[in-house]
This record gives structure tokens, C-alpha cells and sequence, in this order.
């Protein structure tokens, strides 16, 4: 499960701010040729999964994980159907001359020599969500730079498995697909902008991507709204909702809960 952080002053201000962090998240397809706005540590507890970074292909398992520094291109995406990953995300004034001083100045692969650190502080990260929710930015702030500061003398670079070949097609969709997720995309429109019929654009996409295109949307859609649900508690679902491409708030109750298990309210109401 994926646990998003709303900004306020406060955060804003701390030098490390946790953004988000990740429990024992079974991974889905994920394509950003315009990457981030936030540093992103991953570590894999199960499964195999594989990295496109830099033109690399790098394959992770247990015991290995990747950063990903803000605004890289980069994919990633499940070998096996049990990849799970924890996951950092964070950003902060400190952020870009810590992780030079720690030597995770670049994004990339790497091995664990233990990985129970990375274990330890995503659950003491839980713990703390449980007890104060979002509220002590203070406390995520010190937990993140606990954990930086820790894994760094227990990780090694890992080696390229490969070359990775470029797929300018689902370059293009995916990062068509994270801009215009609050708007209405058809077939026949991105078929358009990538000059193919939409048979074979959609077929080429599911053989790269392993979803549909539809249903590769419906994840964007769906991650932005569990994050909105807890950035804005003052808005309404159905309002939510239109804000990340659902017209029917009926439809946006039916996939969110099918896509998350739990309605868009219940969702709230947990967070």
C-alpha cells in the first residue's frame, strides 16, 4: 500500500520531507519518460522485477532496490507477478548535497548488504503513520534522514543486465497519459498523435507495457485520486473524482474499489 503526504508550511520547509512511502506495494507497471519531482529509494522483497534507466536495463531481486533522482526518465516493471517493493519518496532543501555526501548522487541499481535496514525504518515509518497519521512532519522528516543516513554504508551499485531498447511509442503515450489524466482520452485521439491505427497502437502498447492502454490510465487515474482523497479532505469525492478524469461518480466508486479495495470514503476515512 502506497501512503501519499500532503505539503503544508511546515514540510515545505524541513530540509528532508518524507512525500510518500510504500508498504509491501505488489508493483504495477510504472513508465515516466519525465520522471519525478522527488528523490524515490525502492527496495524489493519478493518477486523480480526489471529497471529501464538511462538506456540500462537492470534486473532487481530481493535484497536489491533502486533510487530514482527527481525529473529522470526512467520505467519499471514486474517480472514476476509477486514483485513487491517498499518504497521512499522524499525531497527537501538537503536533499541533492546529503545524497552526494552519502554517494547515492545518481540514480541507479543497487545491492543491499542489509537489507533489514530499509525494512526497519519503513516499519517505524507505519508505526508512526498509525499513531499520528500525516500530522508530525517532524518526526517523518527525522525518520527519512535516519534512513539515509543508514543505508548508505550498506549498498554497492549493481551492473547493467543489458542495453534496453528504446519503445518511442510508449514513450509517448505514457507521458501523454500522465498529463491529460483529468481530461477525456480515447483510442481514436492518441492513435492520432502517434500516427497508427488504434488496433495495432494498442497492441503494440500492451506487448511493451503488459496492461492495456485503458487500463494503464485507470491506474494513473486512480493513484492520483488516492492521493488527492487525503491532500484535500474538504473536497468532495465526486468531486475527487472529476478532478482525475471520472465524469460518473458511481463509475469512480465501482473502479476505485475494485482497483483498491475499499471505496473512496472508507479510503479517507483510514488515512
Amino acid at each position: 500500500m502506497i501512503y501519499p503526504f500532503h505539503s503544508t508550511d511546515l514540510t515545505e520547509s524541513l530540509p528532508v520531507g518524507l512525500r510518500l512511502f510504500g508498504v509491501s506495494h505488489l508493483q504495477p507497471p510504472v513508465k515516466r519518460p519525465d520522471g519525478v519531482p522527488y528523490f524515490q529509494w525502492f527496495y524489493c522483497i519478493k518477486g523480480q522485477g526489471e529497471l529501464v534507466l538511462n538506456r540500462q536495463r537492470f534486473l532487481i531481486r530481493p535484497e536489491q532496490g533502486f533510487l530514482i533522482c527527481p525529473n529522470d526518465p526512467h520505467s519499471y516493471q514486474a517480472v514476476t507477478a509477486d514483485w513487491t517493493l517498499h518504497i521512499f519518496g522524499f525531497d527537501g532543501s538537503l536533499c541533492g548535497e546529503l545524497l552526494k555526501t552519502l554517494q547515492m548522487h545518481a540514480s541507479g541499481a543497487y545491492q543491499f548488504t542489509d537489507g533489514d535496514l530499509f525494512v526497519h525504518h519503513i516499519e517505524t515509518l507505519a508505526s508512526l503513520y498509525n499513531t499520528h497519521g500525516c500530522r508530525n512532519a517532524v518526526d517523518f522528516s527525522k525518520e527519512c534522514y535516519s534512513f539515509l543516513l543508514d543505508i548508505s554504508n550498506s549498498i554497492t551499485r549493481s551492473r547493467a543486465a543489458g542495453n534496453a531498447v528504446e519503445n518511442e511509442l510508449t514513450d509517448t503515450l505514457t507521458s501523454y497519459l500522465e498529463r491529460h489524466f483529468a481530461s477525456p482520452v480515447t483510442l481514436e485521439e492518441l492513435a492520432r498523435i502517434v500516427n497508427l491505427s488504434p488496433d495495432y497502437m494498442c497492441a503494440q502498447f500492451k506487448k511493451e507495457m503488459g496492461l492495456t492502454i485503458m487500463q494503464y490510465l485507470t491506474e494513473i487515474r486512480i493513484g492520483h485520486a488516492r492521493h488527492l482523497l487525503t491532500l484535500h479532505p474538504e473536497k468532495k469525492v465526486l468531486e475527487i473524482g472529476k478532478m482525475c478524469g471520472f465524469e460518473s461518480p458511481s463509475y469512480f466508486g465501482k473502479i476505485f474499489k475494485k482497483e483498491v479495495g475499499m471505496t473512496p470514503e472508507r479510503y479517507r476515512k483510514n488515512r
